[in-house]
């Protein structure tokens, strides 16, 4: 008894000592920065259930029905729980099992989770068994190992040989002995004498790991006052384990002058000693389940993790540090191997590691991001999703790094086979253009091409530039200025800008042209000889109107014309009032063409342009000055349906 209490003060010493040390360490700085750690170690079995299984009256007993006992069951004097009791406030306590049985015994220690075993110590009150088997599970009571076996005579008993004199046997006889009769200790070490280089290993967590330790107590034995020197092995019965253990037949007790006067195995202490499962990655663990209260001296289940690891027994990484795989700590070299974190830029709460990419980056980050927020996209959240392009001026971490893509949908080309909306560049926002259409959005006509829309813009027939809505050549002239001027009005000081030397000055009343007088301007003439021309081009619109003003736009003209009356309309809206016009002709000296001179009434007809809702006037638009004989042919031709006859009236070019 003094050798074991000597050697319990001892473990319990350096448990202690052990709590000072990361007590000491948590006032300063954690263990587990830039190193390997793992939890105090402690009792397995304190603050938990140990359970037997007794042939007399199988307490806890997980065989049903338990058989009617022969003898009074112990139990309610020497439970199960004396054995993991404090031995220095309660060194005399002890259980026992049932009185005068020979069946085989059981002590199960039932464990919430995986925890790390270093070794089990023995202390029993009755003289050890003469044969007993040390098992482990892994997979909580579903298969069981052997981790050691004890007998006076391994051969006999298990059929293996006694690791006294082979080393490395699963059987020893040292702990076997009858004697001492009572205080007789049981060490078993998880590892051997030599021990493993890295306990966090692969091999490490294989031999050190368990669910659930049980101790199956096959064969008792009394103590031994005196024997009888006749006796041999060989005039004595066998004894029979029970058929799961699958061990061969055994000796029974050696004969003894003293009977059985208590119950043929009781112990003083169990002292499974090990840790919680971390890996290496922690340096303390909480209850297993939340809000479990721990009791004092329990071993807690569950880790607190450091170096960015995650799971109960941090055996993965957090959710965003996979960019390299998982490794245990080296405990040899005090190597952490933390968890690196993912470059995802803010816009993903995870990510996972991927071996081909890593093996294809050759090592160096091997992180796939989780589904990327804010529009983003790529392995690494790193640039705009489909439909999005980047804000230049904005960081890469912020949340409105990406904003949607604005194209025209008549310009642009649509989007890719199984993708919606429109695409544009991700980094620049430049859209997908049809051919001859330009700009970010692919709203306009490039330089060089006309006719804007939905197969994009066709090239000019001309050796520069064309009308971008007609397609009609465009000659350049110098004075091509903005002017608002009213019509008849006067353009000052713009004399030396509009002749030449060897030209005459022409009229300064202002034509159709806001840049040039009347004088200058001619246009190709075209008759109309009658209403039938009107129904065979199928214009949209025909109105009365007078000529109040013109502004030259740069790319085009916008005429101001008072409605007089509205012969025929399409689907802009067309009332008597002020309405804008909108030549898109010039002639070389940038005249509108057809002619539309000042303060004269024009009978006009031509297209129409629905989606900007304006009145066009083209080379084959009508302009005719009217007259009531014209407005009566006109009037009478609409309403019997575009007869054919001639129209008497003065013909004008158009």
């Amino acid at each position: 008894m003094k050798r074991f209490e000597g050697r319990l003060r001892f473990e319990m010493l350096a448990i202690n000592c052990a709590l000072i040390v990361a007590f000491m360490h948590s006032g300063t700085a954690s263990r587990c920065v830039d190193h390997a750690c793992s939890p105090p170690m402690g009792n397995l079995a304190s603050g938990r259930t140990l359970t037997t299984v007794s042939g007399c009256c199988g307490n806890g007993s997980h065989h049903s029905p338990c058989p009617t006992p022969l003898h009074p069951c112990p139990d309610h004097l020497h439970p199960p729980a004396h054995m993991v009791d404090d031995p220095f406030q309660h060194p005399n306590t002890w259980w026992a099992s049932g009185v005068g049985t020979d069946q085989v015994e059981e002590v199960r220690l039932d464990l919430e989770t995986r925890f790390c075993l270093t070794h089990v110590v023995l202390l029993f009150h009755s003289p050890r068994p003469a044969a007993m088997a040390m098992e482990r599970s892994q997979d909580f009571g579903r298969t069981w190992e052997t981790l050691k076996l004890f007998a006076q005579n391994c051969s006999l008993a298990f059929g293996f040989p006694d690791d006294t004199s082979q080393h490395g046997s699963r059987c020893t006889s040292r702990y076997s002995s009858a004697k001492p009769c009572s205080r007789g200790e049981v060490i078993f070490r998880t590892l051997g004498p030599g021990g493993l280089v890295d306990p966090y290993s692969p091999e490490g967590i294989s031999q050190l790991t368990l669910t659930n330790l049980r101790l199956r107590l096959l064969k008792a034995q009394t103590c031994p006052l005196s024997v009888a020197p006749s006796t041999t092995s060989s005039s004595i019965g066998l004894f029979k384990p029970p058929a799961d253990l699958n061990l061969p037949l055994l000796p029974p007790p050696q004969p003894s002058s003293e009977a059985p006067a208590s119950a043929p195995f009781a112990i003083y202490t169990l002292l499974a000693r090990g840790t919680c499962l971390c890996h290496g990655h922690a340096e303390h663990c909480l209850p297993h389940r939340g809000g479990q209260d721990t009791l004092k001296d329990m071993v807690a289940g569950r880790c607190v993790c450091t170096h960015h690891t995650a799971g109960e027994h941090c055996e993965r990484c957090g959710p965003l540090y996979n960019d390299q795989s998982w490794k245990p700590a080296n405990g040899s070299s005090g190597e952490p191997h933390p968890c690196h974190k993912c470059e995802c830029h803010d816009h993903a709460e995870s990510c996972h590691f991927s071996k081909r990419v890593w093996l294809s980056l050759e090592g160096t980050s091997g992180g796939v991001c989780d589904d990327c927020q804010h529009n983003t996209a790529g392995r690494r959240c790193q640039r705009c999703r489909h439909g999005y392009h980047r804000q230049p001026a904005m960081p890469l971490n912020s949340p409105h790094i990406c904003t949607r893509c604005w194209c025209d949908p008549l310009g642009s080309l649509p989007a890719i086979s199984g993708e919606e909306g429109r695409w544009c560049h991700p980094r620049s926002g430049q859209c997908h253009c049809r051919p001859g259409v330009g700009g970010t959005g692919c709203n306009h006509c490039l330089p060089g091409y006309w006719g804007f829309g939905g197969e994009g813009c066709k090239p000019c027939a001309c050796p520069q530039n064309c009308d971008p809505h007609t397609g009609l050549c465009l000659d350049s002239y110098a004075n091509n200025q903005v002017l608002n001027i009213p019509m008849g009005g006067k353009i000052t000081a713009m004399d030396h800008a509009l002749t030449t030397e060897g030209e005459p000055v022409w009229s300064k009343q202002l034509a159709v042209s806001a840049l040039h007088y009347t004088g200058k301007c001619s246009c190709k003439e075209r008759k109309l000889r009658s209403v039938s021309d009107l129904c065979k081009t199928k214009y949209a619109y025909v109105i009365k109107a007078s000529v109040l003003s013109a502004h030259d736009k740069g790319s085009h003209a916008e005429v101001q014309v008072k409605v007089c009356k509205v012969l025929r309309s399409g689907q802009v809206p067309l009332s008597q009032g002020t309405h804008s016009i909108y030549p898109l002709s010039w002639t070389s000296r940038g005249c509108t063409c057809p002619i539309l001179n000042p303060g004269v009434e024009y009978l006009l007809a031509g297209p129409e342009e629905v989606e900007t809702e304006r009145l066009l006037v083209t080379m084959q638009s009508v302009v005719v000055p009217w007259t009531p004989q014209l407005g009566t042919h006109i009037s009478e031709g609409l309403r019997q349906g575009c007869p054919e006859h001639p129209l008497q009236t003065h013909n004008r070019a158009i």
